[in-house]
C-alpha cells in the first residue's frame, strides 16, 4: 500500500515530480468538455530527472473531452498519457478513462464513473498501480456550503485485501486555500497532511506539515509561477523542497516553455 500513501500523502506535498505533462491543463472542468474547441500545446521541459520535449492535444465537443500528451527526455525515454471524460449535464452522470505510461515502461490506469449531486459528486472506479495491483476507489465530495468542502476516500487493494481511506477539506481563505487530509492505512495507524495554498502576482505557492504513521513530522514548500513572452510563449516554473524528519532537506523542480495554439477539429 506504500503506492497508495505516496499518492494521497505525498502528492499534497511537493515530492511527486512528475512530468507535469503527465496532468492535463485547462479546458473543460472536472469531468468533460465544454460545447467545442480545444488546443495543442508543445515545449520543452526540465526536472530532476532530466529534460525534454513534450506535445499536448486536447478536444473538447459536446461534453467529451479528450486529452493526450506525450514527453521525451534528451536520453531518448518516453512517456505518454491518455484521458477521456465525458458529462452528461442533463443526468450529471461523468465518466473517467486514463492510461499512463512512464520513462521507465511502466504503466498506470483509471477508469470509474460517478454523479453530480445537489451539492458535490460520487465516484466509483478502478486504478491500475505500475507493480500491477488493482485498487476499488470510492469518492464522495461535498461543498458545505460555509466555504468549505470535504472529499472522502477509500481505496480498497483487490490483491492484497488492504483497505485505506482519506478524508480531506479544503478551506477557502482570504489569500487562498487550505487543504487538510487524513489518512487512515490498514496497519489501524494514521497520516496527516496540511497545507496551505497563496495565490502570488504570477502563480501560487504551497507550504505544509506532513505527519507520518510513525509519528515523524516533515515539512514542504513548493513555488509555481508563470511567465509570458511577446511571441505567445509560457514559462511554467515550479521549485520545491521537502524536509523529513531526521532534518535532511531534497530540493526539485520543474520548468516548461510552451505554446498554445487552438487545436485542429478531428476530421470525420
Amino acid at each position: 500500500m506504500k503506492s497508495i500513501l505516496s499518492l494521497v500523502i505525498l502528492g499534497c506535498g511537493a515530492m511527486l515530480l512528475l512530468p507535469t505533462q503527465v496532468y492535463a491543463w485547462g479546458g473543460g472542468g472536472r469531468w468533460g468538455g465544454g460545447q467545442g474547441g480545444g488546443f495543442d500545446r508543445s515545449g520543452t521541459f526540465a526536472n530532476r530527472h532530466g529534460s525534454g520535449t513534450f506535445s499536448q492535444s486536447v478536444q473538447r465537443s459536446n461534453g467529451t473531452s479528450q486529452r493526450d500528451s506525450t514527453w521525451q527526455y534528451a536520453n531518448g525515454q518516453t512517456g505518454s498519457h491518455t484521458a477521456t471524460n465525458t458529462y452528461n449535464k442533463s443526468t450529471g452522470q461523468f465518466t473517467h478513462d486514463s492510461d499512463t505510461t512512464y520513462a521507465d515502461g511502466k504503466t498506470s490506469s483509471s477508469q470509474g464513473s460517478g454523479t453530480k449531486t445537489s451539492n458535490g459528486y460520487s465516484y466509483t472506479g478502478t486504478h491500475t498501480q505500475t507493480n500491477g495491483d488493482v485498487v476499488d476507489v470510492n469518492r464522495t465530495a461535498t461543498n458545505n456550503g460555509n466555504g468549505t468542502r470535504t472529499v472522502d476516500s477509500t481505496y480498497d487493494n483487490t490483491a492484497t485485501g488492504k483497505t485505506t481511506t482519506t478524508d480531506t477539506t479544503y478551506a477557502k481563505t482570504s489569500t487562498g486555500f487550505t487543504k487538510d487530509t487524513t489518512t487512515d492505512l490498514p496497519d489501524g495507524k494514521t497520516a496527516t497532511s496540511d497545507q496551505t495554498f497563496t495565490k502570488t502576482g504570477n502563480g501560487y505557492t504551497q507550504a505544509g506539515t506532513i505527519t507520518g504513521p510513525n509519528g515523524g513530522v516533515s515539512t514542504d514548500t513548493r513555488s509555481v509561477g508563470y511567465s509570458y513572452t511577446g511571441n505567445g510563449d509560457t514559462t511554467r516554473t515550479a521549485r520545491s523542497s521537502f524536509t523529513g524528519p531526521n532534518g535532511h532537506t531534497v530540493t526539485g523542480g520543474n520548468t516548461e516553455t510552451y505554446t498554445t495554439v487552438p487545436a485542429t477539429p478531428p476530421q470525420d
